[in-house]
């Protein structure tokens, strides 16, 4: 309006208090878009000329802005760390309300981020130190596994030699003193194998290798092992197969025939007039409990039962611990350390399967073990090389037609090499232990053998420049300076030896040591304490005779 003197002033307080007003109300508003719709902190209002409430609202405004500014930046810094790994003490913010107990949790979660971290540190120590121990307890254990084999291997070996009275010149009561001694120490290494096996099975080290397996050649195993050992307690041992059985399955050859011997060597053990049982046939998903067992596509069961004493039923939960036993007082009684049936446990949960036991005291046990069946051949494939459950039947002469026949093997184990079967071939043995090379070749020169030792790899290497009618090597693996491994890669280097049979004798036994030597140029790995017998067969499928053949036992 147009107005003088008073009423222009009066117009002039109003014009201008409607224009701070204005500024005032878009001050507040920004900063309110800003912070609570932007998400922009740090604004403040600015409204120049303002005083009295209108002031005290402008500095509350921008007191609330400041304050939420801070507080949340605070607890965003401290969420920022927490994300990128740092760890903050805590957040220190004056905060009241529902922003008090953001702050408070985001600091609780950076205090508990603390502590898993400590906890995850404390676990990762832990861990490093359970894996440097279980590296110090496989290292001890390789070199304990050597340190006993090698004595061992000499002493089976004479002990051997003794007890075949190849000279005639012993009494049968010196017979017996060398057959017990033999005996003796065979039990001490099937110890020592136990012991290595469980701490490979503890450690993680087991290597399972699944194949084929037949049936038939489960059968004849067993009953050519364990018929004789029944016989002389004059206990009946039954193998049946039920006709429903593929004639294989798919699983570890070697750990599933531990197992079995683990299981029927006790069964006889505990068992003093009666019968030993074992039943092979298919099992049902309500036979067992492993998920995994239930879901595959068949189960076999071999159930092994004796006549024996059995256990009492507060002992059953108790007999599958290492060195565990029923009663304690059998160990002397019966021998053993109680390791098998740990060992078969064990064994059996890396084989993807089940064992169960049932038994009643004084009456017998029932020890049954569940594989999964995996791939298998059913009768009528694959009939060139495998055999059907039927067939097992007619081949141990029981009638094809009734269910669960008694099975028996007429074939018995494979016999002994001939004394004299080499003529003088020339082999070179490389060891450096001279209890052992003396023991060997004793052995091998009864067989005909002409043996070149040495006791060391160089040694090795100028022996066959020196003898070039040297036809195989027998390398220890272990020895000083130029080890067993090394020794067989030079000589692979050699041509003139570069197709030599070499077979590797050692007594390492623990993970990737097979592995190893065969990588090296080794033909053949054997373990030791070395069986002679199953040494002479390898040498003689190996060696070349003089007509340029190789060498066959008869």
């Amino acid at each position: 309006v147009d107005a003088d003197g008073e009423i222009l002033q009066l117009k002039s307080t109003i014009n201008t208090m409607v224009d701070q007003l204005s500024q005032f109300a878009g001050e507040v508003t920004r900063v309110a878009r800003e912070v609570g719709t932007e998400g922009r902190l740090g604004g403040q209002a600015r409204v120049p000329g303002v005083a009295g409430t209108w002031k005290n609202l402008t500095d509350s405004v921008n007191v609330m802005a400041a304050n939420l500014t801070r507080q949340v930046r605070s607890i965003s810094t401290a969420a920022s760390a927490l994300a990128e790994g740092e760890n903050r003490e805590g957040i220190i913010v004056e905060a009241r309300g529902e922003v008090a107990a953001l702050a408070d949790a985001t600091a609780q979660l950076a205090s508990q981020k603390r502590d898993i971290e400590l906890a995850s540190r404390e676990l990762e120590e832990r861990a490093r130190q359970l894996s440097l121990a279980s590296r110090y307890k496989s290292e001890f254990l390789a070199n304990m596994s050597h340190e006993l084999r090698t004595p061992l291997n000499s002493a089976l070996i004479l002990a051997k030699l003794l007890a075949d009275n190849a000279e005639g010149n012993l009494t049968d009561q010196q017979v017996e003193f060398a057959q017990t001694i033999h005996s003796a120490g065979n039990d001490l290494l099937q110890l020592i194998n136990d012991i290595l096996d469980l701490a490979k099975v503890e450690a993680g080290h087991m290597d399972l290798v699944s194949v084929p397996v037949t049936v038939e050649g489960l059968v004849t195993y067993i009953d050519s092992l364990y018929r004789p050992l029944a016989a002389d307690k004059n206990l009946d041992l039954a193998v049946t197969v039920s006709s429903e059985v593929p004639i294989s399955l798919e699983t570890d050859r070697l750990r599933l025939q531990q197992i079995l011997r683990n299981l029927l060597s006790n069964a006889i053990k505990f068992t003093h007039k009666g019968a030993v049982r074992l039943h092979i046939q298919m099992a049902g998903q309500s036979e067992v409990t492993n998920p995994a067992l239930k879901s595959a596509h068949g189960r076999i069961a071999f159930n092994v039962e004796d006549t024996g004493i059995g256990i009492p039923p507060d002992k059953l939960a108790h007999i599958f611990e290492a060195f565990g036993q029923a009663d304690g007082t059998t160990s002397r009684t019966y021998g053993g350390t109680g390791l098998g049936l740990s060992i078969s446990k064990e064994l059996t949960s890396l084989l993807g399967g089940e064992l169960q036991v049932h038994s009643q005291e004084g009456q017998g046990s029932s020890f049954t073990l569940f594989l999964p069946v995996g791939r298998t051949t059913q009768a009528g494939e694959d009939g060139d090389t495998e055999v059907s459950a039927a067939r097992v039947a007619g081949l141990f002469g029981v009638d094809e037609g009734t269910h669960d026949q008694n099975i028996r093997d007429r074939a018995g184990a494979l016999p002994p090499p001939n004394p004299r079967q080499f003529h003088g071939e020339k082999i070179l043995v490389a060891d450096d232990d001279p209890r052992y090379v003396n023991a060997l070749k004793v052995a091998l020169e009864q067989h005909g053998l002409n043996v070149v030792s040495v006791d060391n790899g160089q040694a090795a290497i100028d022996a066959l420049d020196d003898h070039n009618d040297i036809g195989l090597a027998l390398i220890d693996v272990m020895m000083p300076d130029m080890d067993g491994n090394a020794t067989m890669t030079r000589i692979r280097t050699m041509p003139s030896h570069h197709n030599m049979p070499l077979i590797a004798v050692t007594a390492n036994a623990m993970k990737g040591d097979r592995e190893e030597g065969l990588a090296a140029g080794a033909t053949e790995y054997v373990t030791k304490p070395v069986d002679t017998n199953h040494l002479l067969r390898l040498i003689a499928t190996h060696l070349p005779t003089h007509s340029g053949r190789q060498a066959r036992h008869s």
